[in-house]
Order: structure tokens, then C-alpha cells, then sequence
């Protein structure tokens, strides 16, 4: 249902979010409900609630023992959110697991972890 709700004629991302919410409620038994609500939120700008749902949907993937491409976006968008945040403890676990995978978010990692190793210094040596 909450599928309708997001194609281009309609648009109707709020409903379409109120609908994975209550699959989540529901004990979602296709495991798509979370990772389609952090998508949803990222898609409206809500960064916040992104992170939330992907942490929430990287958690239930460990303990299901998957992998894949939803698996590395989630930890792609964790690693960036959290270096936005000034977080850099937590984007550079994000960041090393990665490493782990073939491709460009290996590159990609390789690349946030050493603008969280600049950062840390700029915040080190010329604190706010």
C-alpha cells in the first residue's frame, strides 16, 4: 500500500511514511518497511529521522545475518550523517566497515575517512 503512495503521480510521501510505520508496528514480515522509511526521510530532508530508521534497519540486518546493497547504504548514509554531525567516532566505525565491500564505497569510505581525520584535527588544534 505504502508503495502507491510514493509513485511520481502521487507523491504522497507523508502517507506513504504512516504506512511503513504501521508495517513496523505490525512486525513488517518482508523487512522493507524501515529501510523504505529512512529513504522517505532522507528524501524529505529530515536527516534526523533518516538516521534513526537506518540504524534501526542496519540492527535488525546484523541480527538476520544479511548483506547487500541496502546494508551499504545504510551504512554509507550513517557514515556521512554522522561526520555532518561532528560525530567522527561513530562515522569512522561506519567508514571502516565499509572498507569490507568491493566498489566505489570502498573509494568512497576511504575518502570520508580522511575528511573525518581532517576534521578532527581543524577541531583539535582551532577549537570552536
Amino acid at each position: 500500500m505504502a508503495q502507491c503512495f510514493e509513485t511520481e503521480q502521487l507523491h504522497m510521501l507523508e502517507e506513504a511514511i504512516k504506512c511503513y510505520k504501521r508495517a513496523v508496528n505490525c512486525n513488517d514480515r518482508e523487512a522493507i518497511a524501515l529501510h523504505q522509511l529512512a529513504k522517505l526521510h532522507c528524501e524529505l530532508g529530515q536527516t534526523e529521522e533518516a538516521a534513526f530508521y537506518y540504524k534501526k534497519d542496519l540492527e535488525r540486518m546484523e541480527a538476520e545475518e544479511r548483506e547487500g546493497p541496502n546494508m551499504v547504504e545504510a551504512l554509507m548514509f550513517l557514515a556521512q550523517h554522522c561526520k555532518t554531525q561532528k560525530n567522527f567516532d561513530e562515522a569512522e566505525v561506519y567508514c571502516t566497515r565499509l572498507l569490507d565491500y568491493t566498489g566505489p564505497e570502498k573509494e568512497t569510505a576511504k575518502s570520508l575517512l580522511r575528511g573525518i581525520r581532517y576534521a578532527r584535527d581543524v577541531v583539535e588544534h582551532f577549537p570552536p
